[in-house]
Protein backbone atom coordinates (compact mmCIF):
# COMPACT_ATOMS: atom_id res chain seq x y z
CA UNK A 1 0.00 0.00 0.00
CA UNK A 2 2.88 2.56 0.91
CA UNK A 3 4.05 2.08 -2.89
CA UNK A 4 0.61 2.44 -3.95
CA UNK A 5 0.37 5.66 -2.23
CA UNK A 6 3.89 6.91 -3.30
CA UNK A 7 2.76 6.35 -6.97
CA UNK A 8 -0.37 7.85 -6.37
CA UNK A 9 1.22 10.96 -5.09
CA UNK A 10 3.65 11.40 -8.10
CA UNK A 11 0.80 11.15 -10.34
CA UNK A 12 -1.25 13.56 -8.62
CA UNK A 13 1.32 16.14 -8.18
CA UNK A 14 2.43 15.89 -12.03
CA UNK A 15 -1.34 15.95 -12.76
CA UNK A 16 -1.97 19.59 -14.57
CA UNK A 17 -5.50 19.16 -13.68
CA UNK A 18 -5.66 18.66 -10.22
CA UNK A 19 -3.86 22.23 -9.79
CA UNK A 20 -6.23 23.71 -12.06
CA UNK A 21 -9.21 22.13 -10.20
CA UNK A 22 -7.66 23.52 -7.32
CA UNK A 23 -7.08 26.90 -8.17
CA UNK A 24 -10.32 27.23 -9.32
CA UNK A 25 -12.10 26.18 -6.07
CA UNK A 26 -9.96 28.77 -4.34
CA UNK A 27 -10.69 31.45 -7.24
CA UNK A 28 -14.23 30.93 -6.67
CA UNK A 29 -13.95 30.83 -2.80
CA UNK A 30 -12.43 33.93 -2.27
CA UNK A 31 -13.10 35.98 -5.53
CA UNK A 32 -17.19 35.28 -5.25
CA UNK A 33 -17.69 34.29 -2.15
CA UNK A 34 -15.06 36.90 -0.60
CA UNK A 35 -14.28 39.80 -2.66
CA UNK A 36 -17.22 40.27 -4.86
CA UNK A 37 -19.85 39.85 -2.26
CA UNK A 38 -18.27 42.52 -0.49
CA UNK A 39 -17.67 44.78 -2.96
CA UNK A 40 -20.89 44.73 -4.22
CA UNK A 41 -22.66 44.91 -0.61
CA UNK A 42 -20.44 47.42 0.53
CA UNK A 43 -21.73 49.60 -2.97
CA UNK A 44 -25.23 48.21 -3.72
CA UNK A 45 -26.65 49.56 -6.92
CA UNK A 46 -29.86 51.56 -6.45
CA UNK A 47 -32.38 48.61 -7.39
CA UNK A 48 -30.70 46.22 -4.26
CA UNK A 49 -33.71 44.92 -2.05
CA UNK A 50 -33.25 42.72 0.84
CA UNK A 51 -34.81 42.03 3.73
CA UNK A 52 -31.56 42.64 5.28
CA UNK A 53 -29.66 45.90 5.25
CA UNK A 54 -26.29 45.26 2.72
CA UNK A 55 -24.72 46.97 5.90
CA UNK A 56 -25.38 43.88 7.59
CA UNK A 57 -24.86 41.35 5.01
CA UNK A 58 -21.58 42.19 4.03
CA UNK A 59 -20.71 40.58 7.63
CA UNK A 60 -21.19 37.34 5.80
CA UNK A 61 -17.08 37.84 4.75
CA UNK A 62 -15.87 39.13 8.24
CA UNK A 63 -14.32 36.48 10.46
CA UNK A 64 -17.02 35.63 12.55
CA UNK A 65 -18.67 33.97 9.40
CA UNK A 66 -15.53 32.51 8.59
CA UNK A 67 -17.55 28.87 8.87
CA UNK A 68 -20.49 29.20 7.53
CA UNK A 69 -19.04 30.92 4.44
CA UNK A 70 -16.52 28.79 3.78
CA UNK A 71 -18.78 25.58 4.07
CA UNK A 72 -21.73 27.07 1.91
CA UNK A 73 -19.37 27.51 -0.93
CA UNK A 74 -17.89 24.09 -0.52
CA UNK A 75 -21.40 22.33 -1.02
CA UNK A 76 -21.74 23.72 -4.47
CA UNK A 77 -18.22 24.54 -6.11
CA UNK A 78 -16.85 21.94 -4.04
CA UNK A 79 -19.22 18.74 -4.59
CA UNK A 80 -18.64 19.44 -8.22
CA UNK A 81 -14.52 20.16 -8.05
CA UNK A 82 -13.97 17.01 -5.52
CA UNK A 83 -16.12 15.13 -7.73
CA UNK A 84 -14.17 15.67 -10.91
CA UNK A 85 -10.95 14.77 -8.89
CA UNK A 86 -11.94 11.66 -7.69
CA UNK A 87 -13.34 10.52 -11.29
CA UNK A 88 -10.14 11.84 -12.17
CA UNK A 89 -8.51 9.51 -9.86
CA UNK A 90 -9.59 6.41 -10.72
CA UNK A 91 -11.57 6.19 -14.25
CA UNK A 92 -8.34 8.11 -16.01
CA UNK A 93 -6.86 4.49 -15.31
CA UNK A 94 -8.77 2.30 -17.76
CA UNK A 95 -8.89 5.97 -20.60
CA UNK A 96 -5.13 5.32 -20.14
CA UNK A 97 -5.43 1.65 -20.34
CA UNK A 98 -2.18 1.95 -17.60
CA UNK A 99 -4.80 -0.22 -15.33
CA UNK A 100 -3.66 -3.50 -16.36
CA UNK A 101 -0.58 -2.90 -15.72
CA UNK A 102 -0.46 -1.37 -12.47
CA UNK A 103 -2.12 -4.58 -10.90
CA UNK A 104 0.71 -6.97 -13.24
CA UNK A 105 3.26 -5.74 -10.33
CA UNK A 106 3.52 -6.70 -7.10
CA UNK A 107 0.77 -4.75 -5.37
CA UNK A 108 -2.62 -6.33 -5.12
CA UNK A 109 -6.06 -4.92 -6.17
CA UNK A 110 -6.86 -4.04 -2.32
CA UNK A 111 -3.13 -2.66 -1.59
CA UNK A 112 -3.81 -0.12 -5.00
CA UNK A 113 -7.21 1.31 -4.45
CA UNK A 114 -5.96 1.34 -0.88
CA UNK A 115 -2.77 3.62 -1.80
CA UNK A 116 -5.59 5.48 -4.02
CA UNK A 117 -7.95 6.28 -1.09
CA UNK A 118 -5.12 7.47 1.23
CA UNK A 119 -4.03 9.64 -1.39
CA UNK A 120 -7.30 11.19 -1.60
CA UNK A 121 -7.59 11.78 1.79
CA UNK A 122 -4.22 13.63 2.38
CA UNK A 123 -5.37 15.81 -0.86
CA UNK A 124 -8.49 16.16 1.03
CA UNK A 125 -7.03 17.20 4.15
CA UNK A 126 -4.78 19.73 2.09
CA UNK A 127 -7.25 21.44 0.39
CA UNK A 128 -9.53 21.66 3.71
CA UNK A 129 -6.79 23.61 4.92
CA UNK A 130 -5.67 25.86 2.40
CA UNK A 131 -9.25 27.07 1.86
CA UNK A 132 -10.05 27.53 5.36
CA UNK A 133 -6.80 29.30 5.72
CA UNK A 134 -6.93 31.70 2.79
CA UNK A 135 -10.75 32.21 3.77
CA UNK A 136 -9.48 33.41 7.03
CA UNK A 137 -6.75 35.57 5.77
CA UNK A 138 -9.19 37.15 2.99
CA UNK A 139 -11.74 37.91 5.88
CA UNK A 140 -9.44 39.44 7.93
CA UNK A 141 -7.95 41.79 5.29
CA UNK A 142 -11.57 42.91 4.41
CA UNK A 143 -12.58 43.64 7.61
CA UNK A 144 -9.49 45.84 8.38
CA UNK A 145 -10.27 47.54 4.78
CA UNK A 146 -13.61 48.29 6.07
CA UNK A 147 -12.12 49.52 9.37
CA UNK A 148 -14.93 47.45 11.36
CA UNK A 149 -14.17 44.82 13.96
CA UNK A 150 -14.95 41.29 14.00
CA UNK A 151 -13.21 38.54 15.60
CA UNK A 152 -12.88 34.37 14.63
CA UNK A 153 -14.73 31.95 16.23
CA UNK A 154 -13.73 30.10 19.12
CA UNK A 155 -10.72 27.50 18.95
CA UNK A 156 -12.70 24.29 19.34
CA UNK A 157 -15.77 25.62 16.48
CA UNK A 158 -12.67 26.21 13.87
CA UNK A 159 -11.96 22.44 14.61
CA UNK A 160 -15.52 21.33 14.04
CA UNK A 161 -16.20 23.24 11.12
CA UNK A 162 -12.98 22.31 9.45
CA UNK A 163 -14.02 18.56 10.71
CA UNK A 164 -17.09 19.15 8.59
CA UNK A 165 -14.97 20.68 5.80
CA UNK A 166 -13.23 17.39 5.52
CA UNK A 167 -16.07 14.95 5.89
CA UNK A 168 -17.67 16.84 2.83
CA UNK A 169 -14.99 16.89 0.47
CA UNK A 170 -14.28 13.33 1.13
CA UNK A 171 -17.75 12.47 0.31
CA UNK A 172 -17.88 13.97 -2.63
CA UNK A 173 -14.64 12.87 -3.61
CA UNK A 174 -15.14 9.02 -3.06
CA UNK A 175 -18.10 9.44 -4.76
CA UNK A 176 -16.45 10.47 -7.94
CA UNK A 177 -13.64 7.59 -7.24
CA UNK A 178 -16.32 5.00 -7.11
CA UNK A 179 -18.09 6.17 -10.44
CA UNK A 180 -14.51 6.76 -12.13
CA UNK A 181 -14.51 2.72 -11.14
CA UNK A 182 -18.10 1.85 -11.77
CA UNK A 183 -18.26 3.79 -15.58
CA UNK A 184 -14.22 3.46 -16.00
CA UNK A 185 -14.93 6.05 -18.56
CA UNK A 186 -13.82 9.69 -17.38
CA UNK A 187 -16.74 11.55 -19.30
CA UNK A 188 -19.51 9.10 -18.00
CA UNK A 189 -17.94 9.72 -14.49
CA UNK A 190 -18.43 13.39 -14.16
CA UNK A 191 -20.77 13.51 -16.18
CA UNK A 192 -23.19 11.39 -13.95
CA UNK A 193 -21.74 12.77 -11.15
CA UNK A 194 -22.53 16.83 -11.92
CA UNK A 195 -25.70 15.67 -13.56
CA UNK A 196 -26.76 14.09 -9.73
CA UNK A 197 -25.19 16.69 -7.84
CA UNK A 198 -27.05 19.78 -10.07
CA UNK A 199 -30.18 18.09 -11.20
CA UNK A 200 -30.52 14.88 -8.65
CA UNK A 201 -29.51 17.23 -5.30
CA UNK A 202 -30.07 20.85 -5.81
CA UNK A 203 -32.98 21.01 -8.80
CA UNK A 204 -35.01 18.46 -7.63
CA UNK A 205 -34.15 18.88 -3.90
CA UNK A 206 -35.72 22.63 -4.00
CA UNK A 207 -38.49 21.43 -6.36
CA UNK A 208 -40.18 18.50 -4.21
CA UNK A 209 -38.71 19.44 -0.69
CA UNK A 210 -42.63 20.26 0.28
CA UNK A 211 -43.66 16.96 -1.17
CA UNK A 212 -44.28 14.31 1.58
CA UNK A 213 -43.24 11.31 -0.41
CA UNK A 214 -39.88 13.04 -2.01
CA UNK A 215 -39.45 15.19 1.37
CA UNK A 216 -38.76 11.34 3.08
CA UNK A 217 -36.48 10.91 0.06
CA UNK A 218 -34.68 13.95 0.39
CA UNK A 219 -33.61 13.02 4.17
CA UNK A 220 -31.08 10.58 2.96
CA UNK A 221 -29.45 12.34 0.33
CA UNK A 222 -25.89 13.33 0.78
CA UNK A 223 -26.08 16.64 -0.56
CA UNK A 224 -29.13 17.44 2.20
CA UNK A 225 -27.25 15.87 4.68
CA UNK A 226 -24.26 17.86 4.26
CA UNK A 227 -26.52 20.97 4.37
CA UNK A 228 -28.23 20.46 7.79
CA UNK A 229 -24.65 20.29 9.05
CA UNK A 230 -23.19 23.66 7.05
CA UNK A 231 -26.45 25.23 8.75
CA UNK A 232 -25.21 24.34 12.41
CA UNK A 233 -22.41 26.82 11.44
CA UNK A 234 -25.21 29.50 11.71
CA UNK A 235 -24.48 33.32 10.42
CA UNK A 236 -24.05 35.81 12.96
CA UNK A 237 -27.36 37.56 12.00
CA UNK A 238 -30.63 36.14 11.25
CA UNK A 239 -31.27 35.47 7.27
CA UNK A 240 -34.71 34.97 6.70
CA UNK A 241 -33.86 33.60 3.23
CA UNK A 242 -32.35 30.65 4.84
CA UNK A 243 -34.62 27.67 4.11
CA UNK A 244 -35.22 24.73 7.15
CA UNK A 245 -33.30 21.95 6.92
CA UNK A 246 -34.93 18.48 7.11
CA UNK A 247 -32.52 16.79 9.20
CA UNK A 248 -30.85 18.32 12.17
CA UNK A 249 -26.76 18.48 12.34
CA UNK A 250 -26.42 15.06 14.31
CA UNK A 251 -28.24 12.95 12.12
CA UNK A 252 -26.19 14.51 8.89
CA UNK A 253 -23.04 13.81 10.06
CA UNK A 254 -23.59 10.45 10.42
CA UNK A 255 -25.19 10.04 7.21
CA UNK A 256 -22.25 11.53 5.45
CA UNK A 257 -20.08 8.81 7.25
CA UNK A 258 -22.26 5.93 5.77
CA UNK A 259 -21.92 7.45 2.88
CA UNK A 260 -17.77 7.73 2.59
CA UNK A 261 -17.84 4.46 4.19
CA UNK A 262 -20.90 2.83 1.14
CA UNK A 263 -18.52 4.22 -1.54
CA UNK A 264 -15.48 3.32 -0.71
CA UNK A 265 -16.57 -0.43 0.09
CA UNK A 266 -18.87 -0.46 -3.69
CA UNK A 267 -15.79 0.45 -4.79
CA UNK A 268 -13.43 -1.74 -3.55
CA UNK A 269 -15.62 -4.85 -4.25
CA UNK A 270 -16.03 -3.64 -7.83
CA UNK A 271 -12.42 -2.64 -8.26
CA UNK A 272 -11.59 -6.50 -6.75
CA UNK A 273 -14.09 -8.40 -8.34
CA UNK A 274 -14.59 -7.23 -12.34
CA UNK A 275 -11.90 -8.04 -15.11
CA UNK A 276 -10.62 -4.52 -15.65
CA UNK A 277 -10.46 -5.69 -19.35
CA UNK A 278 -13.86 -6.83 -19.81
CA UNK A 279 -17.09 -4.65 -20.74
Amino acid sequence: MIASLRGESLKSRKRWANWILFGILLLTLLAFGYVLTYVILKNPPRNFESRVPASVLKRQVFPENLLPNVLSSISTIGAAIMIILGSLSTASEYGWLTVQTILIQKPGRVAVLAGKLLNLAIITLLIGIVALGSAALTSYLLVTIDGSTSSFPPATTVLKGFGALWLELAVWTAFGMFLGIAFRSTAAAIGGGLTYLFVGEALAAQLLRDTPVFKEILKFLPGVNGGAVNASFGLTFRNPNAGTQLVDAARGSITLVVYLVLFTVLALLIFQRRDVAGS
